[in-house]
């Protein structure tokens, strides 16, 4: 890794200008005309593809605010929209794409118990017990397809550093090589980021100064740690651009080989 390279990395007002470019590109490619009929994981990831854009763009606007440790709490979340529309695009059946969807009805039934438990009197102010009977009637029909998976995972494969190595090895088998993008996507910027979700210790002291016997808490913006945090964001929105571009008919295909081009300049 070059000295440019580097520096570009951490210069935030290149990784800002990368970041409108980029996304201005994704914009283009899913609202491009086509004539094709997708398949229903395909639809799902387009959906997710396209809500990440927006999820992309409101990281954008906190780094430009110095809102640096907010920021990468959506990179967080957009990592999991990148990985979700990969694999639902590389690895996803219909099968798949049902258990996305219907999950969220098994899931509701946990959370109204655990919450009922808290506060039944106040509970119930807001959920009528035939509004809870439905819901529980949902999970009880979905509970023999959902009954052998974690809390809150959706994925038979599991959890999000697994579904991200199986679209490593597809798109590794389509490029006749070892692939690990999607795995080194996770594994940084996405578990790093958990402090900053979960509020942990460590994130906390790096807010508290004291000067004359004040104790203050506040984010410390430092322009290098949100050009790295826009360039987590930036990096995981170039792996899926092209993907959808293919999905697409290709028609923006050179345009995102000389903008990745540019970008990989960065990395």
């Amino acid at each position: 890794m070059n000295q440019t390279a580097v520096s570009l990395t951490t210069n935030l007002e290149h990784q800002l200008q990368e970041a409108v470019e980029l996304r201005n590109l994704a914009y283009a490619v899913i609202v491009a005309e086509h004539r094709r009929t997708f398949t229903r994981p395909e639809h799902l990831a387009l959906f997710i593809f396209y809500r990440s854009l927006q999820t992309h763009e409101a990281t954008e606007v906190l780094m430009r605010k110095g809102l640096v440790e907010d920021g990468r709490v959506l990179v967080r979340v957009l990592v999991e929209h990148v990985v979700n529309c990969a694999y639902m695009l590389l690895v996803g059946d219909d099968k798949t794409a049902t258990d996305f969807i219907k999950y969220p009805a098994y899931w509701k039934y946990k959370l109204l118990r655990d919450l009922r438990e808290v506060d039944e009197s106040r509970f119930r102010r807001s959920v009528s017990v035939e509004l809870e009977e439905g819901i529980r009637k949902d999970y009880d029909a979905l509970h023999p397809r959902f009954k052998d998976r974690r809390n809150g995972e959706w994925c038979v494969d599991g959890q999000l550093h697994k579904r991200a190595a199986k679209v490593d090895e597809s798109l590794g088998l389509r490029l006749g090589q070892d692939y690990v993008e999607f795995r080194w996507l996770v594994n940084s910027e996405w578990r790093f980021a958990s402090s900053h979700v979960h509020g942990m210790a460590d994130t906390l002291l790096e807010q508290v100064s004291q000067s004359d016997g004040v104790i203050t808490v506040e984010q410390k913006y430092e322009p290098e740690e949100a050009a790295t945090a826009l360039y987590s964001a930036n990096f995981a929105l170039a792996l899926v651009v092209p993907l959808f571009d293919a999905l697409l008919d290709g028609k923006y295909s050179s345009e995102i080989s000389v903008r990745l081009s540019k970008f990989a300049k960065g990395v």
